[in-house]
């Protein structure tokens, strides 16, 4: 067991996390930053390009490592947190104990696991696919389907896990709808011929350039968008998919044949904070992400040097995350000094 002393640990080396460690930093305070995985990014690891302009995650995650690699701490599993006279003590899998004045939780979310929507078939057919799945294959730079061949007709499914009362989630994940543009868009961009079927229940596209995309995804790549909703996925004998669905605006039940399936999975919080001290458990909301959401306290800032930012606070994109981790670090650094007495 060992100890070590820190103005500030963060936990979670995602987008917000390396943000808010890399400012602190640079103003001069001594920071931690732990993160369960084998290697920093969070869930931007996952991912091949980001919307709305496409530009390589890796090359963004380069970038923010370049200041703030040295301050990650991997394949720490956090055992416990507790309150003490100097501010928060975390301890980890090993014993190892990090002491701090404040605490940021960057813990970020996790996928929606698709099982749990059995009439989409995820895990029973193999040519069903999450949004998640499609990211990894453009990585590699080659999509196929499980025998191996390009396919030729591909659907999209939105709001998987998302706005669904039965699964407990009722919140629009924010996020899905502009991933599923850029997915079908990146998928016309490797494979030309490929027919796109978009079947979503409402578009969200509220954010910047977002709306662009869309267009060009209808008037350049053919990209078709159906308002609908997915009611069963069967299988033929020769693997591909026959979706039947409610064609709400037309009104009328429809189905399709299709290679593959891509389904857009919405996010939720990460459950791997939770349950580790009562003072942050007391900031979790109804859906289940830390803090209230309410405009007067959006400063983001709790007592006693406990902070939150980026998608542990609810459903954001990269953007959205590092400039709210940019806001909280500014506050970490007011409570720092105020604390210091100076």
């Amino acid at each position: 067991m060992k100890t070590s002393a820190y103005d500030c640990i963060i936990i979670g080396s995602g987008p917000a996390g390396l943000k808010a460690g890399n400012i602190l930093n640079t103003c001069g305070y001594k920071v931690c930053i732990l993160e369960k995985e084998k290697i920093p990014g969070g869930k931007l690891n996952t991912w091949h390009e980001l919307f709305p302009h496409n530009e390589l995650a890796d090359d963004i995650l380069r970038q923010m490592l370049k200041e703030t690699h040295p301050l990650v701490r991997t394949s720490v599993r956090i055992d416990n947190i507790s309150g003490i006279k100097e501010g928060f003590s975390v301890k980890d899998q090993n014993n190892d104990e990090y002491r701090a004045r404040a605490l940021l939780v960057a813990s970020g979310f996790k996928p929606f696991d698709a099982r749990q929507k059995e009439e989409y078939a995820y895990g029973i057919y193999q040519n069903v696919i999450t949004s998640v799945d499609l990211e990894q294959m453009f990585r590699s730079s080659r999509v196929v389907n499980a025998a191996g061949h390009v396919p030729e007709k591909v659907a999209f499914i939105y709001c998987v896990g998302s706005r669904d009362i039965k699964v407990g989630n009722e919140f629009c994940s924010a996020n899905c709808c502009i991933t599923g543009i850029k997915q079908a868009i990146e998928l016309k961009q490797l494979i030309p011929s490929l027919q796109v079927f978009c079947l979503y229940m409402d578009l969200r596209l509220g954010g910047r350039f977002f709306e662009y995309c869309y267009k060009t995804a209808q008037v350049k790549y053919k990209i078709q968008f159906i308002r609908g909703r997915l009611s069963e996925t069967n299988e033929n004998p020769d693997q591909t998919l026959v979706l039947r669905y409610e064609d709400t605006l037309a009104g009328r039940p429809a189905q399709m044949t299709v290679d593959m399936i891509v389904l857009l999975v919405g996010m939720q919080h990460d459950e791997s904070i939770i349950n580790l001290n009562p003072v942050i458990d007391k900031h979790i909301g109804p859906d289940g992400y830390f803090g209230t959401g309410r405009i007067e306290q959006s400063d983001n800032n709790t007592e006693n040097g406990l902070f939150f930012a980026g998608s542990c606070t609810g459903p954001k994109s990269i953007t959205q995350s590092t400039d709210e981790a940019a806001e909280v670090a500014f506050r970490v650094h007011k409570y720092l000094v105020k604390s210091s007495g100076i």
